[in-house]
C-alpha cells in the first residue's frame, strides 16, 4: 500500500466513521474497488484509533468533565459509565463470536452494498422520530448497544443505527449523538488491543510503517471536522437525507460488483 492509497482510505475512514453512511463498508468497497491492499486488519485499526482521537478532540470537554465527575465521585458521571459499559456489551460478544462470519462479509462487496441500502432505510426511517429527551436510561443504553451490535456488519452504519435508536427513544439528537460517539470508543480501544499483540510481535518495516502513520493522522483531521458537521446537521434536522447517499452507492455498488 502507498502512502497514497493510505492518505485516500484515511480521509474515506475518518469522513464515514461518524457521518451515518458506514465506515467498514466504505472501506470495504474502496479497497474492492481500488485493489488496494492493506494486508491485514491492522491499518483499519490504526486508522480507527486516528478516528478515537478525533472523538477525544471533539468531544474533549464532555469527557474532561466526565472524567472529573468521576474522581470526585459524582454519581451522574458513575451513571454514565455504567450506560456506555451496558451499551458495549452487545457489539463485544457479537464481535467475538461471529469474528469468522465477520470476516466473509468483509470479503464480499455485493453484501456490503446489501448492507447499505438497509442502513439507508434505517435511516430514512428517522424522519418520524422526534425527541428532545436529555436523559438516557439503562434500557435506552442496552437497545442503542444492540443498534450497535448489528452494525459490525460491513455497510450498517454503526451512527446511523445507535442516533437513529436514540432518536426513536425520543432522545435529543445531539445528546444522542454525543452518546453514540462516546459509546465507540470502548469498541475502538477493545479492536485496537487485539492487534496490538500481533503489531508488536511483528512490527511492520519503516516502508510499511509510514502509511499507517499517514492513514491515521488523515483519519483523525477528517474525523474531527466529520464529528462537527455532523453534530449541526443534526441541529437543523437533516439527518435522513443520508438515506439518498447510502441507497445511491448501495444501488451503484451492486451493479458495478454484481454485473
Amino acid at each position: 500500500m502507498t502512502p497514497y492509497e493510505a492518505m485516500l482510505l484515511g480521509l474515506l475512514q475518518g469522513l464515514t466513521e461518524f457521518l451515518p453512511v458506514s465506515s467498514s463498508g466504505h472501506l470495504a468497497l474502496g479497497q474492492a474497488a481500488w485493489g488496494i491492499q492493506t494486508g491485514n486488519v491492522t491499518f483499519e485499526v490504526i486508522v480507527h484509533f486516528g478516528t478515537l482521537l478525533a472523538i477525544v478532540t471533539a468531544l474533549r470537554t464532555r469527557i474532561t468533565l466526565l472524567i472529573v465527575g468521576c474522581l470526585k465521585r459524582d454519581g451522574a458521571s458513575w451513571h454514565t459509565i455504567y450506560l456506555l459499559i451496558i451499551g458495549s456489551i452487545p457489539a463485544g460478544a457479537v464481535g467475538i463470536l461471529f469474528k469468522d462470519m465477520l470476516k466473509e462479509a468483509f470479503a464480499s462487496p455485493v453484501a456490503v452494498c446489501g448492507f447499505l441500502i438497509a442502513t439507508g432505510c434505517i435511516l430514512w426511517s428517522t424522519r418520524f422520530a422526534r425527541g428532545d429527551r436529555m436523559k438516557i436510561t439503562s434500557l435506552d443504553a442496552i437497545l442503542i448497544g444492540f443498534a450497535q451490535a448489528l452494525a459490525v456488519l460491513p455497510g450498517i452504519s454503526r451512527s446511523g443505527s445507535t442516533i437513529g435508536m436514540g432518536l426513536w427513544r425520543g432522545i435529543d439528537g445531539r445528546e444522542a449523538a454525543t452518546f453514540s460517539f462516546l459509546l465507540s470508543i470502548p469498541i475502538i480501544l477493545g479492536a485496537t488491543a487485539l492487534e496490538v499483540g500481533d503489531f508488536l510481535a511483528h512490527p511492520p518495516q519503516m516502508n510499511a510503517l509510514w502509511p499507517l502513520l499517514i492513514g491515521a493522522i488523515v483519519a483523525y483531521v477528517s474525523g474531527v471536522f466529520a464529528i462537527r458537521w455532523l453534530l449541526g446537521l443534526l441541529s437543523g434536522g437533516y439527518f435522513a437525507q443520508f438515506a439518498y447517499y447510502c441507497w445511491l452507492i448501495g444501488l451503484v455498488g451492486m451493479a458495478y460488483f454484481g454485473g
